[in-house]
């Protein structure tokens, strides 16, 4: 059975009779009762310390397990956005061949696919002077302290003028910086088929 009485509770019954041992005017046989007193209290805080150290453990045993657990299930999701992932670019390229057309159709389910939003892939670091300059912006970041405007710390990054290059591609693609890419995409939509009745 669970001890009623909490550790701190213990422990501070522990210093009362410690502090009554300590008083010179206390007896032989007084002594010898609170002596009792303590020892009994000293196994209770013993045996209460232990059952705290065990909860502990297992509250470390289920975190280490739930850790493992989301581990697993976070892998698992992973592989499966990857399989989602390579089955709609079947359906993708089949459509990029002209295969299929953009409303393709099986027994059960029916599937739309339309052009997105071009993907920009701008490979910078290849880029030499003449293009950074045409197609390029200058990031600029300063960190100051409000109460008196004093500069903390001033920063400049290049970075490719994405919105600019995408423009220029979009009609003239080899108008743009020459490692850069605009890949074009698609996007699927399905559901369940949609059947028209015909009347007889």
């Amino acid at each position: 059975m669970a001890d009623p009485i909490s550790f701190l509770n213990l422990l501070e019954q522990d210093q009362q009779i410690e502090y009554l041992l300590s008083l010179p005017e206390m007896n032989e046989d007084e002594k010898a009762e609170l002596q009792y007193m303590w020892q009994s209290l000293k196994s209770r805080e013993e045996s209460k310390f232990d059952a705290i150290i065990g909860v502990i453990k297992e509250c470390d045993k289920y975190i280490d397990q739930s850790t493992k657990e989301i581990t697993e299930l976070k892998n698992n999701i992973e592989a499966w956005k990857k399989k989602r992932s390579s089955i709609i670019n079947i359906v993708k390229l089949a459509y990029e061949k002209q295969l299929i057309s953009s409303k393709p159709t099986g027994n059960k389910y029916q599937a739309t696919i339309k052009a997105v939003r071009s993907k920009l892939i701008p490979n910078y670091e290849k880029w030499d002077d003449k293009e950074k300059t045409r197609f390029g912006i200058k990031k600029r970041t300063t960190v100051t302290r409000l109460f008196n405007n004093e500069i903390i710390k001033e920063e400049t990054e290049d970075l490719p003028d994405k919105e600019r290059i995408r423009n220029v591609m979009e009609d003239f693609p080899e108008s743009g910086p020459g490692p850069a890419k605009l890949v074009k995409r698609v996007a699927l939509a399905y559901g369940r088929r949609k059947r028209i009745k015909k009347g007889i």
